[in-house]
């Protein structure tokens, strides 16, 4: 680095790592401030050695861009015959524009490719060929292409860097390819060997360890680190996780647990972690970036409510948590009007209307969105990538950016990273030519998708790494995991679409089992002389199978390190995923303080009605939680009529009905003219349709659909009710009632009740649901029909629920006579002579559930199947212990 040299390496994760040790050996010597370290990885120094050229010559092809490379790879396969039968066009893209890299890099001629005649080579050469004429019509190269213009420049006397001055050195790395080695060594010298790790003896060399599970090996990987991190503050240690990328997430979560547990606060703050990992992860994953990209997809077409609903409450637009409060009270409002999906600007002006309406305070978010979508619409037609860009960031701005001054460092790294895609993309005007808005939104969706971004916070203590591969530097400790007889030495994969034997021929080493095990051997020497602490682990199966050390490790470890021996060590039980609950249940037992008892209900509180006690009776919490905490489950819209709304139809509508019938006889009388009760029914439920419509309109489509089974429905139920004996009907939904019990109000409504010729009476509650005797036990599973029955005990010799629904049209009843409903017999009222009798076993029961709830008694002690449809779960904790696998088979409660 003192001499000015730039040092090439093999990738991106070298060279951060190698620029990392450059400042730590600075700022060991004392040193306050030093050159930037020049070192490079190969190919972004061949594009910036490009650019450099180009300023002296404005005729050399310009390089295109990742994102426009992969645009025109997937124009490419698409283009073709064989390309519009791909199930996944963009898979066949990537592997193409892998081979044809490979061709470069292994120096594989593509006359040999197509002399091999196989359909895989035949496939490529014609997809190469229609990639390789849309580059020369664009006058661009690709990156891959740099080295061969490199290796034609052959002997013009050295090597130079973008600058055009000083001369380049290169680390010695497996991870050379024979084409780009064969240059560095012509025109760059000698590589720069790495130093090895001083030998202490008071150390095992290696050691090989077996978990018992995958997430076993990781938290036993995390607590390694952790352990010699608080023994030693310089400790420095490279973790080789070759399936990082299906396992990221799941690492993260434990090296969280043992070396940054501040990260599962509730608020994490910028603290950083001793720990990294490399690779990164897709650039639309980032905040700034998946809220950009989600306004962009919002503002095209229909979107369901959900997506809405997010991007009302999102934390981008809200400038505070009273703006938050607000945004989510709107979206409570908003949730029993709403439609299941509509356009964003249709979206915005029923937001306004609802608020205005329920005189809501006022949501800004509401306005950015606005402006976003003003912005958006300011542009029509088709028009160059570069066009689009200007329009996208005004949007940006407008609303998810509008408080960039809150980001965190990596949420400003990613949005700079995003804006430096755009402009990329704006650059390729030429390649990608007119879009409309909808597929320049899917251009900037894929790029954003396979781009991937690491967030730079310089180079930890722990540094995890996916690839299988020699460090170069020197570490206090070293760990490859999956280290079994099944994934080392790697297994064999040729690259897809090039011939297996020109692979081979030309040096590809995962083309065959031969060059993978001199590779892994190779990798094996190297890891051990860059560490003194070296561990190599293998975990079972998740199915229980057990894992074997790969062989090649015994071997060759056992012969390396004679003296000190290699380790053989089965790890113990380790926490599994997630590794942090296993912190959680070592901690210490804190004694607990149970109290079951709420203060006793207050004057100035209000019951639910029946809800209240039937919610009491289920469980005791759940009767506190739903009435005195107002924890209710927030509706979701879905398409057409809920249930709820279905239930509300056919009460309406018989409403209506009867009101017109009165009793038996006028439903005989319109039975004997088809046509007046067809009339009748029909105008009944298009008048329930269009007050249910005034408040949500779900669309013409499920109006005249729910108006057709609606017809279907109050017609078999008329036809139900025909067969019964002479009635009239005596009070209909007449309004609320007040039911007393306990010195409690419960405003009640009841449906309907019947008198028959001797003066008895009938009372019938509608039901759209499933229904049982659900009024039976101490504590019954709900107490509607008992409540109804004390409000009105005159006379009274049947309850009943008229269940009103496609499967059946029946009465499930409690009577102390047959006969009264249709095909039904008296029932055993519980052993009560008479239904007056049961009334006052209803009236203690009732009672007692309504003390209990006065005096705030809140007990989690629910009914064998009362959980299966509470939604209090997060709030009482019950159901961890229980089955509720039964819930998503049960039919919904009915209104």
């Amino acid at each position: 680095m003192d001499s000015g040299l730039t040092v090439l390496v093999p990738n991106t994760e070298l060279a951060a790592a190698l620029a990392d040790a450059v400042d730590r050996s600075h700022q060991a010597s004392g040193r306050h401030i030093w050159p930037t370290p020049r070192i490079r990885d190969f190919g972004g120094w061949l594009k910036d050695r490009h650019v450099g050229r180009q300023l002296i010559d404005s005729t050399l092809p310009r390089c295109l861009s990742d994102a426009e490379e992969r645009e025109l790879w997937r124009d490419a396969v698409l283009g073709s015959d064989l390309g519009q039968r791909f199930l996944e066009p963009l898979g066949a893209a990537r592997a193409a524009r892998s081979a044809r890299r490979a061709t470069h890099e292994y120096g594989i001629p593509m006359g040999a490719i197509a002399a091999d005649g196989g359909e895989e080579a035949s496939i490529f050469v014609e997809w190469s060929a229609r990639f390789a004429q849309r580059c020369r019509d664009l006058k661009c190269v690709t990156a891959d292409e740099l080295l061969g213009s490199a290796v034609e420049e052959g002997g013009a006397g050295g090597a130079v860097d973008a600058d055009g001055g000083a001369n380049v050195a290169w680390i010695e790395s497996p991870l050379w390819r024979p084409v780009a080695r064969g240059w560095l060594e012509r025109h760059a010298g000698a590589p720069l060997a790495p130093l090895r790790a001083t030998r202490d003896t008071r150390y095992a060399k290696a050691q090989i360890l077996r978990a018992e599970a995958p997430a076993a090996e990781l938290a036993s990987i995390a607590e390694w680190a952790r352990g010699h991190l608080a023994m030693r503050e310089d400790f420095r240690a490279w973790i080789c996780v070759p399936d990082l990328a299906q396992r990221r997430s799941e690492l993260i979560d434990a090296f969280d647990a043992a070396l940054a547990p501040h990260r599962f606060a509730l608020h994490e703050g910028d603290a950083g972690a001793p720990y990294a990992v490399a690779g990164g992860t897709t650039l639309a994953d980032y905040a700034p970036v998946r809220s950009a990209l989600g306004l962009l997809s919002a503002a095209s077409g229909r979107i369901p409510f959900a997506r809405f609903s997010a991007l009302l409450r999102a934390p981008e637009l809200c400038e505070s948590p009273f703006e938050a409060s607000a945004a989510a009270c709107l979206d409570v409002a908003l949730r029993s009007c709403a439609p299941a999906e509509a356009p964003l600007a249709e979206w915005l002006k029923l937001a306004e209307r609802v608020e205005r309406a329920q005189q809501l305070r006022p949501v800004m978010a509401l306005a950015r969105i606005a402006a976003a979508l003003k912005a958006l619409a300011g542009l029509t037609g088709s028009h160059l990538l570069s066009r689009w860009l200007s329009i996208w960031i005004s949007a940006f701005e407008s609303a998810p950016w509008s408080f960039r001054h809150r980001w965190s460092s990596g949420e400003y790294q990613s949005a700079e990273r995003f804006r430096e895609l755009l402009a990329t993309l704006a650059l390729g005007d030429a390649s990608f030519g007119s879009q409309s808005r909808t597929s320049a939104e899917s251009i900037l969706r894929r790029a954003a998708r396979d781009t991937p971004f690491q967030v730079q916070t310089g180079v930890p203590p722990i540094w995890v790494s996916g690839q299988w591969m020699d460090p170069w530097l020197d570490y206090e400790g070293l760990w490859v995991a999956s280290c079994d007889e099944a994934h080392w030495p790697p297994p064999v994969e040729p690259l897809p679409l090039l011939p297996v034997r020109l692979q081979r021929q030309h040096g590809v080493i995962a083309a065959s089992m031969e060059s993978q095990l001199r590779y892994a051997e190779n990798l094996q020497r190297r890891w051990l002389e860059r560490a003194n602490r070296c561990a190599f682990s293998c975990a079972d199966a998740e199915d229980g199978r057990r894992a074997a050390p790969s062989p090649l490790l015994a071997s060759s470890l056992a012969g390396i390190d004679a003296q000190s021996g290699v380790k053989h060590i089965d790890l113990a039980p380790a926490p599994a995923y997630p590794h942090w609950r296993a912190q959680l249940e070592r901690a210490p037992i804190i004694e607990r303080l149970v109290d079951e008892w709420a203060p006793a209900f207050g004057e100035s509180e209000r019951t639910r009605g029946v809800s209240t006690l039937k919610a009491q009776s289920r469980c005791a919490f759940r009767g506190f939680a739903e009435t005195r905490l107002r924890a209710e489950p927030l509706e979701n819209p879905v398409p057409g009529f809920n249930d709820r709304e279905r239930g509300e139809l056919v009460h309406d509508s018989l409403l209506e009905i009867w009101t017109a019938l009165g009793g038996s006889a006028g439903l005989a009388e319109h039975l004997g003219r088809p046509h007046e009760l067809s009339q009748l029914i029909r105008e009944s439920a298009d008048r329930a349709i269009a007050r249910l419509c005034a408040r949500r309109d779900p669309g013409q489509r499920w109006r005249e659909r729910e108006r057709e089974r609606l017809l279907k429905l109050i017609g078999r139920w008329l036809e139900l009710e025909s067969q019964r004996g002479p009635f009239e009907v005596e009070r209909l939904e007449a309004g609320s009632e007040i039911a007393r019990h306990a010195g409690l109000n419960f405003s009640v409504r009841i449906d309907r009740i019947d008198r028959l010729p001797d003066g008895s009476r009938l009372l019938i509650d509608y039901k759209t649901g499933a229904v049982s005797r659900d009024w039976q036990t101490e504590r019954p599973d709900n107490p509607q029909l008992p409540i109804y029955a004390l409000l009105h005990p005159r006379s009274l010799i049947a309850v009943a629920y008229g269940k009103i629904n496609a499967a059946e049209c029946t009465f499930v009843a409690e009577s102390e006579r047959s006969g009264v409903f249709p095909g039904k017999r008296a029932t055993l009222m519980e052993g009560m002579g008479s239904l007056a009798e049961l009334m006052g076993r209803w009236s203690e029961r009732i009672d007692r559930l309504a003390r209990e709830f006065r005096e705030g008694r809140a007990s989690v002690d629910p009914l064998p199947s009362a959980c299966r449809s509470c939604h209090l779960h997060g709030l009482c904790r019950v159901p961890s212990t229980l089955d509720l696998t039964d819930a998503l088979d049960e039919p919904p409660e009915d209104a």
